[in-house]
């Protein structure tokens, strides 16, 4: 593996007067019905792993799909700095 330089950020304090991407999500739906309610957007945010994951989850169960961990970074200091959510019907091209 290839160690990455610099440091990760720590998961985000929860804010209670910020909104979740989920809580953003359901808001634009009621405004504006559409087929699924849960849609990605480019900029979107979240407050640790384990929400984006929860978040993309129910994005693909509307869909019909789901979703694993893929593959991750740790950087020099062993944090890990980057860690890929993908479709859980997609498979590695690596040999």
């Amino acid at each position: 593996f290839r160690l990455r330089p610099g440091s990760a950020p720590p998961d985000r304090t929860p804010c209670p007067s910020r909104m979740s991407a989920l809580e953003q999500s359901i808001c634009k739906y009621a405004e504006e019905p559409t087929k699924s309610v849960v849609r990605p957007a480019l900029g979107l945010t979240f407050d640790s792993l384990g929400e984006a994951y929860d978040y993309y989850s129910l994005h693909i169960w509307e869909i019909g799909f789901g979703v694993r961990y893929g593959k991750s970074r740790l950087n020099a200091e062993r944090t890990m700095c980057m860690h890929e959510i993908v479709c859980g019907c997609s498979v590695s091209t690596e040999f």
